[in-house]
């Protein structure tokens, strides 16, 4: 049995982009229409700081960023503990699954050194 994670409504405007990526126009207005007609297919993931109102975005600034443009105050969220550097982490992990990358660019987005 798996557990069920806690989802909920958080202000669009208290969460913080910590690792923030350019996104293609077009992919983006086409998530964007997508939220509209369909609404949100999966939450996105924060974590709260101890002792602040705010929320750090580990997963989902896709999303994140289409709420906003569609004028919602709140989006679903999954509220996970996690340290700022492992946000960081997470987010670089989603960020590169993301993408269709060469092997050279994500020998160099982990910052390692390719053999000659």
């Amino acid at each position: 049995m798996t557990d069920t994670p806690d989802i909920r409504l958080i202000a669009v405007d208290a969460i913080s982009v910590l690792n923030p990526r350019v996104r293609n126009k077009r992919v983006f207005q086409e998530l964007v229409t997508s939220i509209e007609r369909l609404g949100l297919k999966k939450p996105i993931t924060v974590s709260q700081r101890p002792g602040r109102q705010r929320y750090d975005l580990v997963c989902g600034q896709g999303r994140l960023e289409a709420f906003i443009a569609l004028g919602q105050a709140e989006i679903p969220a999954i509220i996970i503990d996690a340290a700022e550097d492992d946000c960081f982490v997470m987010s670089l992990v989603e960020n590169l699954a993301r993408r269709q990358h060469t092997p050279l660019e994500l020998v160099r987005a982990i910052g390692l050194r390719p053999l000659k």
